[in-house]
């Protein structure tokens, strides 16, 4: 029963938060959820499958969740919160969204990108993608 009420009191807050609010808390359980599921990952798998997984992942942009040993939700919980991070917080401070920033990405480009994400070097996705939307806004496009 207490627990019932905890949901009934978590959806009336829910209810009271804006659009962006909610779009955030969203990112936020998403990551949230992504970075556990990472962190159990790295605890239980050896060093050699770990890279295996990375560089495959670096190359086809899809986690293979059985060579990684995962559920298969895991893997897209965190194939989504790094393609939402991207967009969040890379693209779409300088106007960009994915579609509009893969007009810009060179295919031999994609792997370097990948592993950008894998190791969180975001500094190196925002030079593209600023350098992009400047291209961009130079061409009136």
């Amino acid at each position: 029963m207490a627990i019932e009420q905890e949901d009934d009191d978590q959806d009336l807050e829910d209810d009271d938060l804006t659009p962006e609010q909610k779009a955030q808390k969203t990112h936020q359980e998403l990551s949230d959820g992504a970075d556990r599921a990472l962190n159990r990952w790295a605890e239980a798998q050896p060093v050699e499958v770990q890279q295996a997984v990375v560089d495959t992942f670096a190359e086809t942009g899809v986690i293979d969740f059985e060579a990684a040993g995962v559920d298969q939700l895991e893997a897209q919980v965190v194939e989504a919160a790094f393609t939402q991070r991207l967009v969040r917080s890379v693209l779409a401070p300088v106007g960009l969204t994915l579609e509009s920033w893969s007009e810009h990405i060179d295919e031999a480009e994609l792997s370097e990108f990948r592993r950008a994400v894998v190791r969180g070097d975001w500094a190196l996705l925002t030079r593209h993608a600023q350098a992009a939307a400047k291209m961009r806004l130079d061409l009136g496009i």
